[in-house]
């Protein structure tokens, strides 16, 4: 360590590779803790719920209530001699498309918010770096129509969510609001398509900021990938549960017997 506290940030986006990239640090956290504090979404409910909290209503109580929670956290940490890698798309809050949030407006104040927090909890010592990982738009919007599909009470088409979500889709762009908010800290990205043939995934960018030794590196066992899109023919039954069904406990129990019959319980 050179006497800096080092802190990585990876909070979004949702649908590029993320959950991969959390359970591949979450299947080594043996060979990573002695050196790096692991922020994970487990450890992290009481942050995330205030997160998606503002991203819906984009309220100053909400923040407060985020930037409270984001204290606590640290509070309970015992980071000793090491640095610190939290990892959570949901840090971001919801993923676009739910209610009536149409984009990613929200991450640049609730990032903003979290750089002040360590600003003043690490001060002249701090090395801060976020890291937002991208995917192409048409892909990101098929990926998270399908999400909505499965997890949610969509009953839009594609056709439709497309045409509403479009603006969110530019993931590069949202990056460039983020880094304005959080400057001077830098906002890294890397490409879900670019990390997929690597030997680790999506995790690769992520132990590359937390400049991981190589022979540490070296031990991590990849993780295969993790939340994959359903079949197109059992996201057309999906749709067709969330449209009819009356009411959500309904659909749910629906869509868990249609992904039983299918194989892919």
């Amino acid at each position: 360590m050179d006497g800096r506290q080092r802190v990585v940030i990876h909070a979004g986006f949702h649908k590029t590779g993320t959950t991969t990239a959390q359970q591949t640090l979450h299947a080594n956290g043996p060979v990573l803790w002695p050196v790096m504090a692991l922020g994970l979404r487990w450890r992290l409910k009481p942050v995330l719920h205030a997160a998606r909290a503002f991203s819906t209503l984009r309220d100053d109580l909400s923040l407060i209530e985020f930037t409270a929670r984001f204290d606590e956290y640290l509070d309970d940490l015992d980071i000793g001699n090491r640095g610190l890698l939290i990892a959570s798309e949901e840090l971001c809050g919801h993923l676009p498309g739910r209610g009536d949030i149409a984009d990613y407006a929200a991450a640049p104040v609730l990032m903003r918010r979290m750089a002040d927090v360590l600003e003043r909890r690490f001060g002249d010592v701090l090395d801060l770096a976020f890291l937002f990982t991208l995917r192409r738009p048409s892909d990101w919007l098929e990926s998270a129509w399908a999400e909505h599909v499965k997890s949610s009470r969509m009953t839009l088409d594609f056709e439709a969510f497309r045409a509403r979500l479009a603006p969110a889709a530019d993931l590069p762009g949202t990056a460039d609001r983020i880094r304005a908010a959080v400057a001077p800290h830098p906002v890294e990205t890397a490409w879900i398509e670019d990390t997929a043939d690597t030997a680790l995934g999506p995790v690769t960018p992520l132990l590359d900021l937390m400049r991981l030794a190589p022979e540490r590196r070296a031990r991590i066992i990849p993780q295969p990938r993790a939340n994959t899109r359903l079949p197109a023919a059992v996201l057309a039954e999906m749709l067709e549960i969330n449209r009819c069904a009356p009411n959500a406990d309904d659909a749910k129990a629906a869509k868990a017997a249609l992904v039983s019959r299918a194989g892919m319980a």
